[in-house]
């Protein structure tokens, strides 16, 4: 039974590699590079701040490093391999927004057609007014808002604390994306569309859309449009089977003591097909397949000879499209200085100072709850930089510490 099980864990990382050499083409190395980031990640283990992780690098269409470091799980004896599943949970958001795209592309909607032509439950939607109180919406909330997070929609942990409640619990959760929206509905926006900038379940509702549009489930639809051309084989909203199971990293608590095993900070179970596709934060994913999606983008809307998106459609993910008003996204205090928003990505407009000094301009990318970053520079020949953990709460320790290091690497300094 053990040597059935030994050999099936190795046949496995033979079909592994094969596939990976079927995907990625291998550049030359940057001497620099591998050492740079084990010494930075390893730092991290060392420091307590981090259980594990799986770190892939790759410019111009090539892959450079990838590399896993530490454990899946503490205590466990189960080390983080290359292959190992996360929680991507906001990472979700760029692929939901390619997709929404793609039926752009197709002519089921305009940028600026009012939420509510598609879905009906949104009319005549209320706004909280500069004395808290419900009040209609002056502006119609459009789907281009929802792209760009400036549609007054928020998050439990971005909104007012008398709607703190209404995002958070059991009502807006519990069921499917139908009614999920019809919910969310009859909550007060936090500003008035395209008047200000909010992280929130926007993409959720574009989730939806994407039904809508298309007629078809939102998992069925990325399934056959995405995930089975861009051979993006273990990246679902569920873990469908035992094997992946196994590669399954577990969510880990950082505290004064270092980290620990502890739980999704969303609460989501993985195991069982969910009522809901979160469009905003519910796949699951491995580094080799979201690299395929960002490769994609990298490479204007293309991949193994098929066309996703056009050139024009993806400018508009990784360009800055954010109303003149909003000059750059911020969380409360936290202002991401000289930091826009595409229809889908967060872009780098500028230096930014005080806030990610090593970012380049033109940089876009955004991250996950659980501490997973990616981000891309079209200026450095589509350097492509993913960066997987599962740790909460959410930190830019590895992003922060890796960022400089490679750049400086991939750029021969």
């Amino acid at each position: 039974m053990v040597a059935a099980a030994g050999m099936k864990k190795l046949l496995f990382s033979f079909l592994f590699v094969v596939v990976a050499g079927a995907v990625f083409a291998k550049s030359p190395p940057v001497p620099s590079l591998a050492p740079e980031v084990e010494r930075t990640v390893n730092g991290l283990i060392d420091e307590g701040k981090l259980a594990g992780a799986v770190v892939l690098v790759a410019k111009d269409g090539e892959l450079l490093h990838l590399g896993a470091f530490g454990e899946r799980k503490l205590g466990a004896g189960q080390k983080m391999t290359e292959d190992t599943v996360f929680r991507i949970h906001s990472m979700t958001k760029a692929i939901v927004s390619a997709a929404a795209l793609q039926l752009l592309e197709q002519g089921k909607y305009e940028l600026d057609d009012p939420v509510a032509k598609h879905l009906p439950e949104f009319a005549g939607i209320k706004v909280l007014n500069a004395d808290g109180e419900k009040a209609p919406a002056n502006e119609i909330m459009t789907v281009e808002d929802l792209f760009r997070h400036t549609a007054g929609l928020a998050y439990g942990f971005t909104a007012p604390p008398q709607l703190v409640d209404a995002y958070s619990g059991p009502p807006l959760w519990g069921g499917t994306s139908e009614k999920f929206c019809e919910e969310l509905a009859k909550i007060p926006l936090v500003h008035e569309p395209g008047k200000s900038w909010r992280y929130g379940v926007n993409t959720d509702v574009l989730g939806r859309l994407v039904e809508v549009w298309s007629g078809q489930s939102l998992d069925v639809y990325l399934r056959e449009n995405f995930f089975a051309p861009l051979k993006m084989k273990d990246t679902a909203f569920w873990i469908r089977n035992d094997e992946i199971a196994e590669r399954f990293a577990t969510v880990h608590q950082s505290g004064k003591d270092g980290v620990k095993p502890g739980s999704d900070p969303l609460g989501q179970k993985y195991r069982d097909k969910p009522k809901m596709m979160s469009g905003g934060g519910g796949l699951v994913s491995t580094a080799s397949d979201y690299y395929q999606f960002l490769q994609m983008i990298a490479d204007g809307g293309t991949r193994f000879g098929r066309r996703f998106l056009q050139p024009k459609t993806v400018g508009l993910m990784t360009t800055n499209q954010l109303p003149d008003m909003v000059p750059q996204i911020f969380f409360g205090k936290e202002q991401r200085t000289a930091v826009g928003f595409g229809l889908g990505f967060s872009v780098v407009t500028g230096p930014s100072t005080g806030w990610d000094e090593a970012a380049p301009l033109h940089e876009y990318g955004w991250g996950g709850a659980a501490s997973c970053h990616y981000w891309v520079s079209p200026e450095d020949d589509n350097l492509i930089v993913i960066t997987l953990e599962q740790t909460v709460p959410y930190n830019w320790n590895m992003e922060r510490a890796l960022k400089p290091v490679i750049y400086k690497a991939v750029r021969g300094q």
